[in-house]
């Protein structure tokens, strides 16, 4: 007999759940948990503009201590892309630790530590910087309500001083 989804194993769900031990500070980010759909416009380095579709889907992970959440999109010369952050709070050290695993372009790379970067939250906005040398890149997420949020990442080539103009704009909205 066909199983009709995760319900069939109370192990299995779709979207985990969140520790009751995990650090308060995770909630800052419990908003991405579910399926987001939208679309958005990305600057190509010739100047240039794309468009794109995207669907975000977070999850709680490692026995609801984090958040690991996929970006689904094509890039612009129509492959296939894949990203995949994890995201927790490393209590001992009083930080956030944020990874990034592009699978598409197979590279790692460690946006927020102990020794790099940083997350703030004030208001409806959150901000991660990552640090690379002089270089900063920027990933805001404002949170309009329960169901929308915009996701956009500048750019720093003089450690933040100034930006360049919007990288990424993406408009969500939840679907589950």
């Amino acid at each position: 007999m066909a199983s009709s989804g995760p319900a069939a194993e109370p192990a299995i769900t779709s979207y985990g759940q969140r520790s009751a031990q995990a650090p308060a500070l995770l909630d800052l980010f419990a908003f991405l948990v579910g399926k987001w759909k939208g679309s958005g416009t990305a600057t190509l380095p010739d100047g240039k503009s794309a468009q794109f579709e995207v669907t975000w889907i977070g999850r709680y992970v490692l026995n609801g201590m984090a958040i690991a959440d996929e970006f689904h999109s094509q890039a612009p010369d129509g492959s296939p892309y894949l990203g995949i952050s994890l995201r927790y709070f490393d209590a001992p050290h009083g930080s956030w630790v944020i990874e990034y695993l592009n699978v598409s372009g197979s590279f790692l790379r460690r946006q927020v530590n102990p020794q790099s970067g940083s997350v703030r939250g004030t208001g409806d906005t959150i901000s991660v910087i990552a640090e690379e040398g002089s270089m900063r890149i920027r990933e805001s997420y404002r949170v309009a309500d329960r169901r929308h949020f915009t996701y956009r990442t500048d750019l720093s080539h003089d450690g933040g001083k100034s930006w360049d103009p919007v990288q990424i704009e993406i408009h969500l909205e939840r679907t589950e």
